[in-house]
């Protein structure tokens, strides 16, 4: 079981160590959204904070440009907006100008001639950025000075920026606590769940290996209805079917062993007689004829076989052409009332042959397929059983079916009817390879139709098939 434990340890380890990546990758993301968003508020409050240092610069400016108050005043007014408030104030314009620290000199250029040409327009301007001669980055709010409705100035109010990360390092702080105070539980809470959904793959590793060591009646448990589960049952049905194939190779090499032995034992037993000489003329006669029959069967199980497994390799050609069932099927059943009268059987065709039923299909295949069921009720029913072949036809499909009121079959049986060389109790002594069924499945299957049996036990069998009129 040791190289199955290896390949699902090493998926319970990536698991579990890619759910705490992702957890780590979130808190990171966590933090610095958190602090984006710290910045951003904080910048939008300086920007208020300014504006509304900036309406005491426009009421300042209202009050010169109505006369109310001189140029100096004007100034003085703008020196005490600054000192009352910790921030710095730039006038740019041709009548009047203001620039405790000249904006040009302190500014980025050509950042500073961009704003001053926008708020020349008309603009309003709110830029954070590091200026020259500065340590800190600045807010700046850049906003007109309107003279009877005409710009008459440039004005910008700015102040040093607050250190943004020094802010929102003690948030930072506080989600790193609470995700170490969590990590620990988390972990657990996640090693559990990779554990519980690794452990079905686990428990289909170690049902793989049992079946590739011989064991097919290894399953794995399912629950649910997830990916997994499917998987499971998924799984469970391939199983089933190795299992099935296995039992039936098991019953090939011993059926082919049975059926190849018994004329091998006939063939030898007349030569070992014949190189004796002891037998008489006649005696010689018949037990060759006995060998010879034994060779013909021994080569129509070779023939049967290496049909099959042409239909299992899909190296059989079919000639679809439009062919009247109805005349093929009454065909057929007079070519084997000979044989149905000599082990004493009722042989009848139930049709309409003025109707006809006319479908696409290999004339050739299709009556090899009613040859086998024919002969597989003539073979596995005593004498006096009455054998019948009924077809009627429909708009979309034609319905084929052989029965019988012979011994029937097992309901036990019936799922495995089709299946090669398989022989239900009841007919097992009986003659026949077991391959003809096997083979009329196939046939039907090529032609896109579907095949079944309907048997109880004492009251006969019916196999009903069901072809597209249209063909495959």
């Amino acid at each position: 079981m040791r190289p199955a434990t290896r390949p699902t340890r090493s998926l319970f380890r990536q698991t579990l160590f890619a759910s705490v990546a992702i957890g780590v990758v979130v808190l990171l993301l966590l933090t610095a959204t958190i602090n984006w968003v710290v910045q951003k508020d904080f910048y939008r409050q300086s920007f208020d904070r300014l504006g509304e240092r900036a309406a005491g610069v426009e009421r300042a400016y209202g009050a010169y440009s109505r006369g109310e108050t001189s140029l100096a005043e004007f100034r003085k007014r703008l020196r005490e907006i600054e000192q009352e408030n910790g921030v710095r104030i730039s006038v740019v314009g041709k009548r009047v100008k203001f620039l405790k620290q000249d904006l040009y000199e302190i500014g980025v250029k050509p950042d500073v001639r961009g704003w001053v040409a926008s708020v020349s327009e008309g603009n309003r301007v709110e830029k954070v950025a590091k200026l020259r001669k500065q340590d800190a980055t600045m807010v700046v709010v850049g906003f007109p000075l309107l003279k009877n409705g005409q710009v008459a100035a440039s004005a910008f109010v700015y102040e040093p920026s607050a250190d943004v990360k020094r802010l929102a390092m003690p948030i930072r702080r506080s989600i790193w606590l609470v995700a170490l105070l969590c990590a620990g539980p988390v972990i657990l809470l996640l090693w559990f769940a990779t554990r519980r959904l690794v452990a079905p793959i686990r428990r289909m590793g170690n049902a793989a290996v049992a079946i590739a060591q011989g064991d097919f009646t290894s399953r794995v448990e399912t629950r649910g209805n997830d990916e997994i589960a499917r998987l499971g049952e998924s799984f469970n049905v391939m199983a089933e079917r190795m299992e099935r194939v296995e039992d039936q190779r098991s019953r090939l090499i011993s059926e082919i062993s049975h059926d190849l032995r018994t004329p091998l034992t006939s063939i030898r037993g007349t030569l070992q007689a014949i190189s004796d000489g002891i037998l008489t003329g006649d005696e010689q006669k018949e037990f060759v004829g006995l060998g010879l029959s034994e060779t013909a069967r021994l080569g129509k199980l070779i023939d049967q076989l290496q049909e099959l497994s042409a239909f299992e390799e899909h190296r059989v050609r079919f000639d679809f052409r439009k062919t009247d069932l109805a005349a093929l099927a009454e065909k057929t059943v007079r070519q084997l009332s000979p044989k149905a009268e000599q082990a004493g059987m009722v042989f009848a065709f139930e049709g309409d042959l003025t109707a006809g039923v006319i479908a696409r299909v290999d004339p050739d295949r299709m009556k090899q397929a009613f040859v086998n069921l024919i002969g597989n009720a003539v073979d596995h029913n005593p004498p006096g059983t009455r054998v019948a072949v009924r077809l009627q036809g429909g708009r979309r499909t034609a319905t084929i079916v052989v029965e019988d009121d012979g011994q029937g079959v097992d309901p036990k049986h019936l799922p495995h009817l089709f299946e090669r060389l398989y022989k239900a109790d009841s007919s097992r002594a009986s003659k026949g390879s077991g391959l003809g069924l096997t083979i009329v499945r196939h046939i039907v299957q090529a032609h896109g139709g579907t095949i079944r049996a309907e048997s109880e036990p004492g009251k006969g069998t019916a196999i009903r098939i069901e072809l597209p009129v249209g063909g495959p």
